[in-house]
């Protein structure tokens, strides 16, 4: 019985030295040599300045072409629209615009229905997993999860968990992968037009979300310009009176809710396509101009 105790014992800590090993491993290939994310291509501008960051969801990563933004003012933009970012997510990437000596003269934040929501985008969730024992702001996005003693403390558990996002395919994968960002800087256009898919915006405002108030306090405290803006909606899109109560949260809030009318430049209700983009970057560059004087 004690032979079968200790052989128990040692399997068990066997499997913790491999599973440390390979959690060393995959961290390292994520964090040193990977460069297939957008959370790469944030991390990548480290220690570098720009004139304008802009901050939102897909609703800034399909919409906002710095290179026009570039063209018509003069200045280096970079877009850091993170696929279905809210404050949470937006709150996060502001604090690590720090931490990575990022600086920007102006940083451009994206606002709409997601003002609401107290959740987490999927996408960054996944691609900061990696860096969860890089810093504290890394860590604190993960501390409200059920699993997080898990996810920060067992070895390779969080590889597991997300193996289909994270696992030995993605690890390989990422030595060929090149980061599709880096020519775009940050802008993913989408194509396309006639989907039928329509928003409706919130019926009220979530005065109490967490997120935004430390937003509004971290931006005040902070040394650069802080413009919060809406981007486009389609004309069917319901309930956009919401935009007026959204209003009432900022001091100054930039609405091009209704900017685009012409329902061919958008991909969906609210998206819009290649062509809606780049007059919409049109439309946000002249402004930014007219704001500059």
């Amino acid at each position: 019985m004690t032979k079968f105790i200790l052989s128990i014992l040692k399997l068990f800590v066997l499997l913790i030295i491999v599973a440390a090993v390979m959690d060393v491993v995959y961290t390292y290939v994520y964090t040193n040599m990977a460069n297939t994310t957008k959370f790469h291509f944030i991390k990548k501008q480290t220690n570098r300045k720009f004139d304008c960051v802009f901050l939102g969801s897909s609703r800034v990563i399909n919409h906002i072409n710095c290179h026009i933004i570039d063209s018509v003012l003069h200045v280096n933009s970079v877009n850091f629209g993170i696929m279905d970012a809210q404050p949470k997510d937006i709150l996060t990437i502001l604090k690590l615009l720090k931490q990575y000596n990022i600086e920007s003269k102006t940083v451009f934040i994206q606002t709409d229905y997601y003002y609401n929501s107290e959740s987490k985008s999927k996408f960054l969730f996944v691609d900061l997993l990696p860096f969860i024992r890089e810093n504290e702001i890394i860590k604190r996005y993960f501390q409200d999860e059920k699993d997080f003693m898990w996810l920060y403390y067992m070895p390779f558990y969080r590889y597991c968990k997300y193996d289909s996002k994270l696992g030995i395919r993605e690890v390989f994968a990422s030595f060929f992968k090149k980061n599709k960002y880096e020519k775009t800087k940050g802008f993913e256009p989408i194509f396309g037009f006639g989907n039928k898919w329509k928003r409706s915006l919130p019926l009220k405002i979530n005065k109490k979300n967490r997120y935004n108030k430390e937003i509004t306090s971290l931006v005040k405290k902070s040394d650069h310009d802080c413009i919060f803006f809406i981007a486009p909606f389609r004309n069917d899109t319901k309930n956009l009176e919401f935009i007026s109560s959204l209003k009432q949260q900022y001091t100054n809030l930039w609405d091009f809710s209704k900017s685009i009318q012409d329902s061919s430049k958008f991909k969906n209700g609210y998206h819009l396509n290649s062509i809606g983009a780049d007059e919409f970057s049109i439309q946000l560059a002249n402004k930014i101009k007219f704001y500059k004087k």
